[in-house]
């Protein structure tokens, strides 16, 4: 009777402990589930774009850098001002040039009476008209050279007296043109003389030579007159363009020098910013995509589009890599009176934009050997595969076309191994 009642109190033992070990196992089961992140699925807008750096440009721009040789006789504008195309900005001292012009004239002239005289062939007569020619070019020279030696003099008293006070400055400008008119008459007595002497000493040789050499000459001295008058008739300055003045350092009175010699008009009635982009992002930028805009320092958002794609790409070199480059265009929608020529800006070209639309982290999408793709959802606490249709891809983000459905939460990193109907268990989102 005792071993029996042993035997009972054994069983009750055994079972109660294998009971005990089946809940055991089921509460280990439980804690075993593994902690997830889920993400809820809801309608979202997505865009997909290509982060560029470039500095804002004027619509279009002229710059002008005025010659060192010439004097800025008056200036028609100020910097900051608006000009129309064709309007004169500044004009310039054309002495010297006309000058050039009436020398060249002078030789125009002397080169075709001497090729009148050798058509009508040489004779003793013209032979003595050359030397009377030298000898009256020699005496020019001579009294070219006194009147220059008088005016410089002149000029240095004046100059002694202009730095003590005791001249006016115009007194003094007009010994120094004087001087200077003078030196011009002198070297062009010489040039008259070395003329007369070459026609001189020519007398007698070939005549078709001279005749060809005259020619010759009398084409140089036509080339040097309308090289001549081009300039001059672009001693006034024009814009070329409407925009407004942003830099004109020229002086009135003054020759420019390196620092004062340029002046500078931008058509602000557009702003762009010019980029490069490598070959892979080119392919998928096309002319009206819209871009978004920010311009370091302002908190104002600008739109923009792309206006211009380089017809042609060039490779550049990236410290020792070499890398093809495209430059892209992208014009400033709604610029206002904060944006400046030359600030830097952050920009987003917009490759493809959906609204409304499904989407899951990038980490969320798993994919089988055969190239199917599914994202886990949480259901009843399991992970449940579903197969999806993904669309275009953001940064950081996938769209989903087909397969899941608004409400639903995804696992947003699941981890590896997880299999379809696994427990999972939903991690505490902090307050």
């Amino acid at each position: 009777m005792k071993n029996k009642k042993t035997k009972i109190i054994i069983a009750v033992i055994l079972i109660l402990a294998a009971a005990s070990g089946a809940v055991w196992t089921f509460a280990a089961g439980m804690n075993s589930a593994d902690t997830v992140e889920t993400g809820l699925l809801q309608p979202r807008n997505l865009l997909q774009t290509i982060s560029v750096t470039g500095n804002i440009e004027a619509r279009d721009k002229e710059e002008i850098f005025l010659s060192s040789q010439q004097k800025v006789e008056e200036i028609h504008t100020d910097e900051g001002q608006k000009v129309k195309k064709d309007d004169i900005i500044l004009s310039v001292d054309t002495t010297d040039l006309e000058y050039q012009l009436s020398k060249y004239e002078i030789n125009l002239d002397l080169a075709e009476r001497n090729l009148d005289r050798l058509l009508r062939k040489g004779s003793m007569s013209d032979r003595r008209s050359l030397e009377n020619s030298v000898k009256q070019a020699d005496i020019n020279v001579s009294n070219a050279a006194a009147d220059y030696e008088e005016a410089k003099k002149k000029f240095e008293q004046n100059h002694a007296l202009y730095d003590a006070g005791a001249v006016s400055k115009e007194e003094y400008d007009s010994s120094e043109k004087k001087m200077r008119d003078l030196k011009n008459q002198m070297e062009l007595s010489h040039i008259q003389l070395s003329n007369a002497q070459d026609s001189l000493a020519d007398f007698g040789t070939n005549l078709e030579d001279q005749i060809a050499d005259q020619r010759n000459q009398i084409e140089a001295a036509k080339a040097d007159i309308a090289n001549t008058k081009e300039k001059i008739s672009r001693s006034t300055v024009k814009a070329s363009i409407d925009g407004k003045v942003v830099r004109l350092d020229a002086r009135e009175n003054q020759y420019p020098t390196q620092d004062n010699n340029s002046i500078a008009i931008y058509d602000l009635s557009l702003y762009k910013v010019s980029v490069e982009v490598s070959q892979y992002d080119a392919v998928s930028i096309n002319k009206g995509q819209k871009a978004s805009i920010k311009v370091k320092g302002l908190d104002k958002a600008y739109t923009g589009t792309v206006s211009k794609i380089g017809e042609a790409a060039a490779i550049k070199l990236e410290g020792t890599n070499k890398e093809v480059k495209v430059e892209i265009e992208i014009t400033l929608d709604n610029p206002d009176e904060k944006i400046k020529v030359g600030y830097e800006a952050d920009i987003d070209i917009i490759l493809q934009e959906s609204s409304h639309t499904l989407a899951v982290d990038f980490e969320a999408l798993q994919q089988e050997e055969d190239g199917s793709k599914y994202v886990f959802v949480l259901e009843d606490g399991k992970a449940v595969k579903k197969y999806v249709k993904t669309g275009m891809e953001t940064d950081f983000d996938i769209q989903i076309l087909e397969g899941l459905k608004a409400g639903e939460k995804f696992l947003k990193n699941p981890p590896e191994g997880l299999k379809d109907s696994d427990p999972v268990q939903e991690a505490e989102v902090a307050p």
